[in-house]
């Protein structure tokens, strides 16, 4: 269920379309918004000038960035304070009663500092989703957005301009780990889609070797609508064909030829010291645009 959805802001203009998105998604499901941003220490890029610059040259440094962090901040702020006005919402770190489905949206700030691909993920175990925003053609901020995929525990959603599409589900389904938890964190979605797709796709005899080796299960496509049955949803099984393109593009496009205004799936990768491997379906969604969301969950 969601109830808590997190939402990082930079104090850029982009912030804004993030955060209608995310309001839309509080109405849907009564949901509380905290909006999060944080500041770079600029103490932590020190190390990067070496000894030959003076102490004072130094401090006049951090003191500039203090103040360009400041700047940005009260930005931040002022694009979330203009939000909460035009929503009408209501600024609180309690749950508030009365707060119903389309009706009424509950909101804090917050502040932290420290490396965004560090704090973020951390701020984000505490979090029913994480939604981050990827402007149309652009690529997402490979570190920050796997980090939060890697290193939360909770699902990711990636917007991508198609929120108002909601009511049409795409599940990129492989029987893996990582897309039961996918699933498991898009039932909010799913519970309350008109039409719901599980996309299979042709597995060449390299992914299947991969699969293998990370433990992966048959997909059984049909358990997995059975047992969608329960939430009252009816999804129909969809098999997609390679023909030689990478298994990430042809999801994105099996979705978008399906209308679908989110494609929920499993996010592989190993974490070693923070250098991530992504698997070729994350790697794409997290690089390339895909004209809908993307929801993902490791």
């Amino acid at each position: 269920m969601i109830k808590h959805i997190l939402v990082p802001v930079a104090g850029l203009p982009t912030d804004a379309a993030l955060l209608e998105e995310a309001f839309a998604l509080a109405r849907l499901f009564a949901a509380h918004i905290e909006v999060l941003h944080i500041r770079r220490d600029p103490r932590d890029d020190l190390p990067l000038y070496g000894e030959s610059i003076s102490a004072e040259i130094l401090q006049e440094i951090v003191d500039e960035a203090e103040r360009n962090a400041q700047k940005t901040a009260a930005a931040a702020r002022r694009m979330f304070d203009d939000m909460v006005a035009r929503a009408s919402a209501i600024v609180t770190e309690r749950p508030v009663e009365g707060l119903t489905k389309g009706n009424g949206v509950s909101v804090s700030w917050r502040e932290a500092t420290g490396p965004t691909a560090w704090t973020l993920p951390a701020r984000a175990r505490f979090a029913d989703l994480t939604i981050l925003a990827r402007s149309a053609g652009e690529p997402m901020d490979l570190e920050v957005s796997q980090s939060v995929l890697f290193e939360s525990g909770r699902p990711l959603l990636l917007t991508g301009g198609a929120m108002e599409r909601l009511d049409t589900v795409a599940i990129a389904w492989n029987g893996s780990l990582s897309s039961v938890r996918a699933v498991a964190g898009a039932m909010g979605f799913i519970s309350r889609a008109s039409t719901a797709f599980i996309l299979i796709a042709d597995e060449g005899p390299m992914d299947a070797l991969a699969g293998v080796l990370r433990g992966g299960a048959r997909p059984q496509p049909q358990l997995l609508a059975d047992h969608l049955v329960w939430h009252g949803v009816q999804a129909t099984i969809h098999k997609v064909g390679r023909q030689g393109q990478p298994i990430g593009a042809v999801l994105v496009e099996a979705a978008l030829a399906l209308n679908a205004g989110l494609l929920v799936m499993g996010g592989y990768g190993h974490s070693r010291m923070r250098e991530i491997i992504l698997g070729g379906a994350t790697r794409h969604v997290l690089t390339q645009p895909t004209g809908c969301a993307v929801l993902l969950a490791h």
